[in-house]
């Protein structure tokens, strides 16, 4: 075992004299951004009970696919012609005279787990061309916004977008990068201002986009989305317990399982006098249900000899070849993979579009029949089977074995402190998914003769969007969660032999001393519980007198006992995540040692925090959190 090294510098820890969070109004509206689909809940002055809108009036539906289909006019502004559960099909049936001015997107969250997003980070719509991902995000959060606006302007009480308090969810293992994403864009998209918000795309070039203005940024929050469904799940109980004559236990220990359509997020709380910590570091994976997807992709793939389906994007339209696709993997066959997650179906069946089927004429009737467990049936509407062994091992097997690995670790890891499971996303309530999941559990707590409750509650799809609204109403309910990394910034100390490594010893001319470089002051550690009372401060000053902002980079490393941001041979041991910008002026000219600046840093949100003043006049300055610029 690696022996730990404790931190050479510390940040000082402080009681905090104000909440965290802004008081929200009677009025809140919450988005639940996921992978392949989007919900949106609200609760408004004098209703206790929290509404999710129709996003499909069609269908009456309340959760409808992350798909979002705009138009180009000649001066490039941008309009929203389709969203939701018909806008596939309504790309792909496009006359090809039109279609260079509409734009199609869909699942662009998936988009959002790479290593690093920036404001520059780039997707490619259905057609190839590229777009900034933050801004495509604004559009989809832009309409959201306004399907629940009109859908007020039609009632007795009229809202405007400035009356509600916003949630957006994230999932609680992204990093600062994607949560600072989501919050950008929702700046972009007018949530927090009466202005129309985003118009048009900003063409890509070398020049960074700009850092949106922040106004009103404390009527938004974030929320992440394993928090929010245990407020919903407990929420729940709480009801069922008031209304039944059946003695109900509130659980007081309890784990939640969120498995969307893109990643398995995890967490596990205590609740003591009604006050919830956060017992476990974020966890999860990207087992979510689109996996399930990807894994007949790749078996189509494979089938048909056409690895990434190049050759068939290559032969007609590609944006509309790439449409094809996404409605036999996306629609089609989501569609069986629902049913038979529901146990609805022995076998499934996806029809083919014709433009497919004709294309992979030779393979479809020559190959796929050889392999086992499958077969196409041309006279049956271009009809592909695959049967339950097939389904089970090569399709939902990857996922349920990611599920329940990455579950299981989160339970022993807790050192089995839970009894009660929440299951809960799109995924998650899925009846397959379920019974898998609830054999894993069972049977390792039986192993520790010890027994569990594997619940999902109704409608777990809507869970994370309800939950948010009910978070919002208090979320200072949640009073510690622990750090999902280490955090700090670089600096230089005093060089003290008995402390620090001769390597990076150098001598200060400034400061007529020997002193220790690239030292990690540490916010905090790794696994750290975060009091929501408990702030973090340190105190920095312009580098010159006529600098007027001052700029402090934040690193960020998963381990522990990181002492150094570099190791002896130059390798990066912690990495740069983000920086903070202070605006400083300095209208009455003064020193720069008389410009101290102390910075107060809150880790105990759901994002981090900072706020910055004068020490010498007390007055507050702007502070930017920045975890999207390029570096």
């Amino acid at each position: 075992m690696a022996t730990y090294n404790p931190p050479l510098s510390r940040a000082t820890k402080i009681s905090s004299s104000s909440a965290s969070y802004h008081a929200c109004g009677d009025n809140i509206a919450a988005i639940d951004f996921g992978t392949t689909s989007v919900s949106l809940a609200y609760t408004t002055k004098g209703d206790d009970e929290v509404n999710t809108l129709v996003l499909d009036s069609d269908r009456r539906s309340m959760r409808v696919p992350n798909a979002i289909l705009l138009k180009r006019d000649e001066s490039k502004n941008i309009s929203v012609v389709g969203f939701g559960s018909d806008t596939r099909t309504q790309f792909a049936s496009m006359k090809a005279e039109i279609l260079s001015e509409h734009i199609y997107f869909e699942r662009v969250k998936m988009h959002m787990r790479k290593e690093k997003v920036t404001r520059q980070t780039q997707v490619k719509a259905s057609s190839g061309e590229k777009f900034y991902l933050v801004e495509v995000i604004a559009f989809i959060l832009q309409h959201l916004k306004n399907q629940l606006i009109e859908h007020f302007i039609r009632s007795p009480i009229p809202l405007k977008t400035t009356d509600f308090d916003w949630v957006i969810t994230v999932p609680a293992i992204w990093d600062a990068c994607g949560k600072r994403m989501m919050r950008e864009a929702a700046y972009m998209a007018g949530l927090l201002t009466e202005s129309g918000g985003i118009n048009q795309f900003t063409p890509i070039s070398d020049i960074p986009l700009l850092i949106p203005d922040e106004t009103n940024s404390n009527r938004l929050l974030l929320a992440l989305e394993p928090e929010s469904a245990a407020f919903f799940c407990q929420e729940t109980i709480a009801k069922q317990k008031q209304h039944s004559d059946i003695a109900i236990e509130l659980p007081t220990e309890y784990m939640v399982i969120d498995i969307g359509g893109g990643t398995v997020d995890i967490t596990a709380h205590m609740t003591v006098n009604g006050e919830v910590t956060v017992l476990n570091i974020p966890t999860g994976n990207e087992s979510g249900g689109t996996k399930v997807n990807k894994a007949f992709s790749k078996l189509m793939e494979k089938l048909l000899n056409d690895q990434g389906f190049k050759k068939f994007c290559s032969s007609r339209d590609h944006s509309q070849q790439i449409a094809n696709l996404n409605k036999i993997f996306y629609s089609e066959f989501e569609n069986q993979k629902i049913a038979f997650g529901q146990g609805n179906l022995e076998d499934i069946a996806i029809g083919l579009p014709r433009r497919f089927s004709s294309f992979f004429e030779e393979f479809l009737k020559s190959e796929v029949d050889k392999v086992d467990g499958i077969e196409y049936d041309e006279d049956a509407n271009d009809t592909l089977y695959v049967d339950k062994k097939v389904v089970e091992k090569e399709l939902f097997g990857p996922a349920i074995d990611g599920i329940i690995d990455c579950t299981l670790a989160a339970i022993k890891e807790n050192e089995f402190k839970v009894s009660t499971f929440y299951l809960v996303g799109g995924f998650g309530g899925c009846r397959y998914v379920h019974q898998k999941l609830m054999a894993a559990i069972n049977k390792l707590y039986t192993s520790e003769g010890r027994t569990c409750n594997v619940l999902v509650p109704p409608t777990p799809q809507l869970a994370v969007a309800t939950g948010a609204v009910m978070w919002r109403r208090n979320p200072g309910k949640i009073k510690a969660r622990r750090s999902d990394a280490t955090y700090g910034i670089a600096t230089t100390l005093p060089f003290d032999p008995e402390k620090h490594d001769e390597h990076y010893k150098f001598f200060d001319k400034d400061r007529n001393e020997y002193r220790c470089n690239n030292v990690l002051d540490v916010f905090l550690e790794k696994g750290e519980l975060i009091d929501v009372n408990q702030n973090l401060t340190i105190d920095l000053s312009p580098s010159s007198a006529s600098d007027t902002t001052v700029s402090i980079e934040i690193y960020s490393t998963p381990c522990l006992g990181v002492q150094y941001i570099k190791d002896r041979d130059g390798k990066k041991m912690a990495v740069k995540i983000g920086k903070l910008v202070i605006d400083a002026p300095n209208p009455d000219n003064l020193p720069v040692e008389e410009r101290i600046i102390d910075v107060t840093m809150d880790f105990s949100g759901t994002e981090i925090q900072a706020k910055a003043k004068y020490r010498i006049n007390g007055k507050e300055v702007k502070t930017v959190c920045d975890f999207l610029s390029t570096y």
